[in-house]
């Protein structure tokens, strides 16, 4: 089976790496300019707070969020004894207080409101050992079963590092590595380092300190193994990176980097974009014909295994073994494509016969033991369900390459059309209630607006005429589902509160005002006018053109001591209301 690593890196904003096994993807990594990865970044911060209560501090390192610092993460250079302590106690707590400067690594990059997960356990990783500075112990890597193997390594790197007493793991990739391989890599380590102590001393926090290096050299770093046989860039400057870095740690394998220069691009050539896009979706194919549902939520990861096509119903518990085989392999490698961490939990398809179950059980750990992230599984419980736990260092793929849907928010579902729409209809007629407004106009989707308009026109129609306002519906197709923008224009005069009981057929009011001087309680009732309506405006033009009499002014409006408009006409008398007065002012 060949083994090969491409590297597309020629577009600025995004930069990919795949590893395939025989054409199938196997393993994938990306970087987006607009969002590079912080976890790894080694920054000279100061601590703001300390919660005894929450055993953390939090970190200004010069990020938008504060930095996450738990206590058991603070290395021993930052330890003191409790006062009063017996001579000889070896209880010991950390020793950070608001405004002390701490050289921090990033552990883990910021998520959603979370800020960033701080260290000061720095670790400086190469290709076969990692560096741990403030650290004493040693160690290598537990993928490493062959007890002679580890022993061997053990010996070369204390010969290595006998002079620096530094801590140091030797990483899978260091197995069956020459002592001058070893040695190479490590002084490279032991240079970073020096130069990461003398900036740190001569710069003010918050400041950057350390970055991690370029993508092309970080996959090689991660991903580069013996088994890879080749590896492909389409990048000049990524190219002349990577075989720069390449010949420091192991110059043998200089010429396996190739500068892939055909017009077809890269990952097309290889036919990875059906594979890439697969990553994204809910459903994971299985070649027998079942499927997996991989769901993630805030608390943990679900995968549900299902049949699908595969089902036998001649041999249920063969069909279920066949299917969780098949889904044990393909649900490890979905974990290291889609970099999925935290708590996981598998939901097998029910089998009974505990030689099946057992038999999973193994194959799935055989198949996790290829992903480089810690891993932590159990047994598969009496309800088919197994946990595992992933660690988790940096964003997902999903969570670097997309945002949460402005419609949904991130629940993948959102209202229906009937469903919104009548919602914003009990809107518009909770506001045309009131009573306050002389005309509403609404901007909606392009969506509900049509649905308004066509199938709830007559219930506007209807609340136009009974209230007297006016409702104007327009769509715009660039608003999101769940916008609305409303504009109100309020009535001139506000009538009075109603009574109870003095409403009429159509919960018009009929009201009432009492009228003339101070001192005379003679009242009146109002004649009720029609509703105006937008139509009736040309009837208004034509009896404002009419010369008005005497009797329709003071009708309009009435003195005190007036008989009502049905009563026998009497003839005015001066000093009622003021639109008389007016009139007898000027009908000499």
């Amino acid at each position: 089976m060949k083994k090969i690593m491409l590297i597309n890196a020629v577009d600025e904003e995004l930069s990919r790496m795949a590893v395939l096994e025989s054409g199938k993807l196997v393993e994938y990594n990306i970087q987006m300019s607009a969002r590079e990865p912080i976890t790894g970044n080694i920054y000279k911060g100061v601590v703001l707070k300390v919660e005894r209560g929450l055993q953390a501090a939090f970190v200004d390192y010069g990020a938008r969020k504060h930095g996450f610092l738990p206590l058991h993460d603070v290395s021993p250079e930052y330890f003191r004894g409790d006062e009063g302590e017996e001579e000889g106690h070896r209880h010991r707590r950390p020793h950070l207080k608001s405004g002390q400067e701490i050289l921090v690594q990033v552990a883990r990059d910021e998520k959603d409101h979370k800020g960033a997960m701080l260290t000061t356990y720095i670790s400086l990783p190469g290709r076969y050992v990692v560096l741990m500075p403030n650290r004493q112990s040693t160690g290598i890597s537990r993928k490493i079963d062959d007890d002679e193997s580890r022993k061997n390594l053990l010996e070369l790197m204390e010969q290595i590092s006998a002079e620096d007493r530094l801590g140091f793991i030797v990483r899978t990739a260091g197995m069956n590595r020459t002592k001058q391989e070893l040695s190479r890599d490590y002084y490279v380590l032991l240079k970073i380092w020096r130069d990461i102590e003398k900036k740190a001393r001569e710069v003010h926090a918050p400041a950057l300190i350390h970055q991690e290096g370029d993508f092309g050299v970080r996959s090689l770093r991660d991903y580069f193994t013996t088994e890879i046989q080749e590896i492909l860039v389409d990048d000049v400057e990524t190219f002349r990176k990577m075989r720069a870095y390449i010949g420091t740690v192991a110059p043998r394998n200089v010429k396996m980097i190739k500068l892939y220069q055909d017009k077809t691009p890269l990952f097309d050539r290889y036919h990875l974009e059906p594979q890439i896009d697969a990553i994204y979706r809910e459903r994971a194919e299985l070649k027998s014909g079942g499927y997996l549902i991989i769901s993630p939520t805030e608390a943990m990861i679900t995968i549900d295994v299902n049949s699908g096509r595969a089902s036998d119903r001649r041999d249920v518990e063969e069909t279920a073994f066949r299917a969780n085989l098949e889904a044990a392999e393909e649900i490890a490698r979905q974990l290291r494509l889609r970099d999925l961490g935290g708590l996981i939990v598998v939901d097998f398809i029910d089998m009974k016969d505990r030689k099946h179950i057992a038999e999973i059980e193994k194959t799935f750990k055989k198949a996790l033991s290829l992903d480089r992230a810690r891993t932590q599984i159990s047994r598969i419980s009496k309800f088919g369900m197994m946990e595992l736990s992933r660690q988790r260092k940096k964003s997902n793929i999903q969570e670097i390459s997309h945002v949460t849907c402005p419609h949904c928010k991130g629940a993948g579902m959102r209202p229906s059309l009937e469903y919104a729409a009548l919602s914003t209809f009990r809107k518009i007629r909770l506001n045309v209630l009131k009573g306050t407004y002389s005309s509403v106009r609404i901007t909606l989707p392009h969506e509900i607006a049509n649905y308004l308009l066509n199938q709830k026109r007559s219930d506007i129609v209807d609340l136009e005429n009974v209230h007297g306002v006016s409702i104007l519906i327009s769509g715009n197709p660039d608003m999101l589902w769940e916008e609305a923008k409303f504009e109100f224009v309020e009535r001139e005069h506000v009538p009075p509160a109603v009574p109870e009981g003095e409403e009429g057929k159509n919960g018009e009011a009929r009201a009432e005002g009492a009228t003339g001087e101070a001192g005379r309680g003679t009242r009146k009732k109002r004649s009720r006018r029609g509703r105006r309506r937008p139509g009736d405006r040309r009837d208004e033009q034509e009896r404002e053109a009419e010369p008005a009499t005497a009797e329709q002014q003071a009708t309009s409006a009435p003195g005190p001591g007036e008989p009502p408009p049905d009563g026998p006409q009497e003839e005015k008398k001066p000093g009622g209301g003021i639109i008389t007065r007016i009139y007898d002012i000027f009908k000499f």
